[in-house]
Parts: C-alpha cells; sequence; structure tokens
C-alpha cells in the first residue's frame, strides 16, 4: 500500500488542527511531507511538531517532483487562486471548503484543472459523518414515508471576532459554516437543477461585516423542502437535524438520533367522513386516535470524534490510487454555491 505523499498550505485551525489532525490517524495511507505557512511563528510550530521546515510561499511546492496531494487550507478568499497555482503545474489538489467566492470563481478553478488535467476535489467532510449516513439510511428505508421537510440548524449563542467575520474574505457564517447544511440538504433533495432559494441574513454580534444569522428555504419540484439556519444569537438550540415524512419524523444530533413512524397496516383505515363528527351521543368531535407507533434510536460511539474525516480521507485515498468514483462531485459544488450566490444577492443591502 502506497502512502500519498502530501503537503499542505496553512497551518491554522483547518490545516493543523483538521487535516493534519487526521492524516497522521492514517500512517499507512497519507505522509505528510511539506508545508507552506506565512506566519512565522506557525512555521516554527509546524518544525517543532512535525519536523518539517515549512516554507512560506506556496510556489515552492511547484519546484517538488514528489508530491502526489496538495492541501489547500490557507485563508478562504485565498483557496482558488491557491488551487488554480497548483493545478497548472498538473497537481493533486484538495481544497478547503468553500472553495471559491461564488460560481464564477469555482469554474475558473475547474477549467483550470481540465485544461493541465489535474485532479480536483472539494473537502466536504460533513457527507460521511456517521450522523448523516444514518439518517440517509433511515430515509432510503422508508420509514418515515414520503419526506416532506428537512430541517437543519447549526446555531449557537456565541460572538466572534475574526478574519472569517468579514466578508471580502469569502466569510461570513453562510460560507463559513454553511457549506456543510447546503451541502445535506442539495442531497437530501437529490439535487435539483432548478432550485428557488428565499434567505434572509443578519448581523446580531459578529465584529466584522459578515452575517452571523441566516434562515434559508431551498424550493424544488418534487423535492422536499430544506429549512436551513445558522444563527449566533440562539441560547437555546436543540436539534440539528429534523426530518419531517408522511410516516414518521426523525430529529436529533450528531451525538444521538431518534425516530417515530407508524405503518398503515397496523393501524385503523381512515377513510374520508364529508359530514360532521359525532359520538355515540351526537354530540360534536374532533379527529382523535392513538397511533400504534414504533420509535427506533441511534448513538455515535467514542470514535466518531473524527469519523467524517478519517471516511472522507479513506475514501479519497480509493479515488487517488484506483480512480474510484468520489462521492462529492464538483457539480454538486457548483449548485452549493449557486445557492449560496442567490442568498447573498437577495442581501446584498446588508453589505454595502
Amino acid at each position: 500500500m502506497k502512502a500519498i505523499r502530501t503537503a499542505i498550505v496553512g497551518y491554522g485551525r483547518s490545516g493543523r488542527n483538521i487535516h493534519t489532525h487526521l492524516l497522521r490517524q492514517l500512517p499507512d495511507l497519507y505522509q505528510i511531507v511539506a508545508y507552506v505557512e506565512s506566519d512565522p511563528e506557525r512555521r516554527a510550530m509546524i518544525k517543532a511538531e512535525m519536523g518539517i521546515d515549512a516554507t512560506s510561499q506556496i510556489e515552492s511546492l511547484l519546484e517538488r517532483d514528489d508530491l502526489d496531494l496538495v492541501v489547500v487550507a490557507s485563508y478562504s478568499d485565498h483557496h482558488a487562486e491557491n488551487s488554480k497555482t497548483l493545478l497548472r503545474k498538473g497537481l493533486t489538489v484538495l481544497s478547503e471548503k468553500p472553495a471559491a467566492k461564488d460560481e464564477q470563481a469555482f469554474e475558473s478553478v475547474v477549467q483550470t484543472a481540465r485544461e493541465h488535467d489535474a485532479s480536483y476535489h472539494v473537502f466536504q467532510q460533513y457527507r460521511f459523518s456517521p450522523a448523516y449516513r444514518q439518517i440517509k439510511g433511515v430515509i432510503a428505508s422508508g420509514k418515515l414515508g414520503r419526506i416532506v421537510q428537512i430541517s437543519l440548524n447549526y446555531d449557537n449563542f456565541a460572538r466572534r471576532w475574526d478574519w472569517q467575520t468579514i466578508h471580502s474574505r469569502t466569510a461570513g457564517s453562510l460560507l463559513n459554516t454553511g457549506p456543510h447544511p447546503v451541502d445535506h440538504a442539495l442531497d437530501l433533495m437529490g439535487f435539483p437543477e432548478d432550485v428557488s432559494v428565499v434567505c434572509k441574513m443578519d448581523r446580531a454580534h459578529t465584529a466584522g461585516d459578515g452575517e452571523d444569522y441566516v434562515k434559508m428555504l431551498l424550493l424544488a419540484p418534487g423535492a422536499p423542502v430544506a429549512d436551513i439556519e445558522i444563527s449566533s444569537c440562539n441560547a437555546y438550540a436543540s436539534d440539528t437535524f429534523l426530518v419531517q415524512g408522511t410516516r414518521g419524523t426523525l430529529h436529533g444530533t450528531a451525538k444521538e438520533l431518534a425516530w417515530q413512524y407508524y405503518l398503515e397496516a397496523e393501524n385503523e383505515p381512515r377513510p374520508l367522513i364529508v359530514t360532521s363528527l359525532k359520538n355515540e351521543k351526537g354530540e360534536p368531535i374532533y379527529c382523535r386516535e392513538k397511533l400504534v407507533t414504533h420509535q427506533e434510536t441511534w448513538q455515535a460511539s467514542e470514535e466518531d470524534n473524527n469519523a467524517k474525516g478519517l471516511a472522507f480521507y479513506r475514501a479519497y485515498y480509493q479515488t487517488l490510487t484506483e480512480g474510484a468514483p468520489f462521492l462529492v462531485t464538483l457539480d454538486q459544488v457548483k449548485l452549493q454555491l449557486q445557492v449560496i450566490a442567490k442568498a447573498h444577492q437577495q442581501n446584498a443591502g446588508l453589505f454595502t
């Protein structure tokens, strides 16, 4: 088994705390051999923690002939240009999300990859979340019936004052956090081509000019309604996931899920009654019954803390070494960015 010789651009919250942390747990699959980091203090940290002499310029990677993969985990507003620089050299690139500020910038990256016959993918690890996979399994089982609405809530009660609160830095909550729930929503909707977006954004207590409140509805013919909320002003956040179906409901978080449903065969048929409902005494009554229902639960194991990222990188290894089709396609990322762009257009006044 060949280890993929990997370089990482950036040693911040993503490059260090996510990608380096994950790849060090997969030594048979990946070997980190190089870093690019503009901050001299972090370059010293790389030397101390990883024993690697990091460089300050991404161009240094272009001079090497021993790289199988470069992970772009730089500032969000650098993702697209960093990726293009590497792709022009024919290097294989995995970009952090957001892959670009908008659809046009993303298409430019994809076109660069095509022109130089280079491999390019985007890090959407939440598609590999154990909880999300469980949700998809429950939906596929048909127990919930036809899915009517999917609610995805990424809420907290916290202030933020870093660079990812600055709209011009390809940031704000929808580009920081939004790629995860938007990807889930579009996946569960079947990635429809015609998606209508209704979105309201606000700034609650962020230090920057980017939004820290997002309420979004995604609508498409024949697909369930997707209700997405990303809020920094909800001190009583509860379920991350809520799936409503014609025969049941699922709710929960990344740590635990529960779902309840009923079977038609186990319950009394209820044909339509067009006259007034009455009891045995002729008194008016409401529709009331006690459904026979089933309840099931799921809980994440302790090992699931890093499971989504590790599962992503294991699947990605199969793509890199065997050419296996990857679960997250570039067309899907493009649709995600189209949705995000529509949301920003509807709230353009917030950023002027």
